[in-house]
């Protein structure tokens, strides 16, 4: 079936029965990082690589952003 949406603002369309999708990974096919942390993240199946060589991840910036927007809401 052709479905006709509108991208930037100018038609356009696709064969939905050519495409592919699928369910869930399993866990134990889900990528892990190298770090100890990655055990239990919740981010590791999310398409891209949430870890840097700098031995930070996703999970500990998110940990950090969480941090100092709670410091910030508590008053002195």
């Amino acid at each position: 079936m052709l479905v006709r949406y509108k991208k930037n603002k100018k038609p356009a369309c696709y064969d939905s029965d050519v495409l592919v999708t699928t369910g869930p990974i399993p866990a134990a096919e889900r990528p892990k990082g190298p770090f100890k942390s990655c055990g239990n993240c919740p981010y590791p199946s999310h398409g891209f690589i949430c870890y840097s060589s700098e031995g930070d991840c996703l999970r500990t910036d998110m940990q950090k952003i969480n941090k100092k927007a709670n410091t910030k809401q508590k008053p002195i």
